[in-house]
C-alpha cells in the first residue's frame, strides 16, 4: 500500500471517531426540562368584623306593634225621651253599633262587595216594629211613618249593627238636615274606606258623632 492510501485511511478513521465522539456527548447530554406550572393560588380569606355592640340604652327600646284601630260606640242609656240635636240623634239614645262580622280585614269580603248590604238588612216586618218603636221614644207620635226613614246610625255600608236599636232612629226625609244629605255621606265614607283612603274605624266614628261634618266640608250632594 503507497503511503498515499495510508494517509487517507487514517483520514477515514479520526473523521469516523470524531463523528462517534459527538453523537456520544449528544446521548448523555440531559433533557431540556418542561416548564414548572405555578401553584395553584389559595383563596383569601375574608377579612373578620369585630362585632357591632348596641347601647344598652337602645337594646332596651321595645320594637313598635302594629295594630288594627278599632273604635267602639258608647253604650245606649236611654229608650225614651229621646231628642234629635242638630239634625243627629240623641247620643244616648241612639250611640251606634257595629256589626262585628266587619273588620278592616273583612271589608274587600263584606262591604266592599257589590249587593253585600241586601244580605244583612233586616227584614220589613223587623224594621216596621223597630220603627214605630224609634218614633215613640224620640216623642214623633201621630206623625207619618213615611216621613222618615228608619236609618242605620252606622250605614250598613259601613258595617253598622242590621238590628241593634243602638244603631237606629228615625230620621226626616225633609228638612235642613235629612236623610238624602246623609246617605250621601255614607256613599262617600264606604268609598274612601274600600279605596283604602280611611280607616273603617274613623269612617264609623265621623258617621256615627258627626256626619253632617264630613257633608258639608266634602262638599257633597244631597243623594236622591
Amino acid at each position: 500500500m503507497s503511503v498515499r492510501s495510508i494517509d487517507a485511511v487514517r483520514s477515514g478513521l479520526v473523521r469516523s471517531m470524531i463523528a462517534a465522539t459527538v453523537l456520544g456527548l449528544s446521548a448523555c447530554a440531559p433533557a431540556a426540562k418542561a416548564p414548572t406550572a405555578a401553584p395553584p393560588q389559595q383563596p383569601t380569606a375574608a377579612p373578620t368584623l369585630a362585632p357591632t355592640t348596641v347601647p344598652p340604652e337602645i337594646a332596651a327600646v321595645p320594637l313598635p306593634t302594629i295594630v288594627t284601630a278599632v273604635w267602639t260606640p258608647a253604650a245606649r242609656t236611654k229608650t225614651t225621651g229621646c231628642v234629635s240635636q242638630g239634625g243627629l240623634p240623641d247620643p244616648a239614645c241612639t250611640p251606634g253599633a257595629i256589626d262585628t262580622r266587619v273588620t278592616m280585614a273583612t271589608t274587600a269580603a263584606t262591604i266592599c262587595t257589590s249587593g253585600y248590604t241586601a244580605t244583612v238588612r233586616p227584614p220589613v216586618a223587623v224594621t216596621d216594629r223597630i220603627k214605630a218603636e224609634e218614633m215613640a221614644a224620640y216623642g214623633l207620635q201621630g206623625q207619618p211613618p213615611s216621613g222618615y226613614e228608619l236609618d242605620h246610625l252606622i250605614s250598613l255600608e259601613l258595617g253598622g249593627a242590621p238590628a241593634d236599636v243602638a244603631n237606629l232612629w228615625p230620621q226626616p226625609w225633609t228638612g235642613d238636615t235629612n236623610a238624602h244629605q246623609k246617605d250621601a255621606v255614607e256613599t262617600h265614607l264606604k268609598r274612601e274606606v274600600c279605596n283604602g283612603a280611611v280607616s273603617l274605624a274613623d269612617a264609623q266614628r265621623m258617621i256615627a258623632t258627626d256626619w253632617l261634618t264630613v257633608f258639608r266640608d266634602q262638599h257633597l250632594t244631597p243623594a236622591p
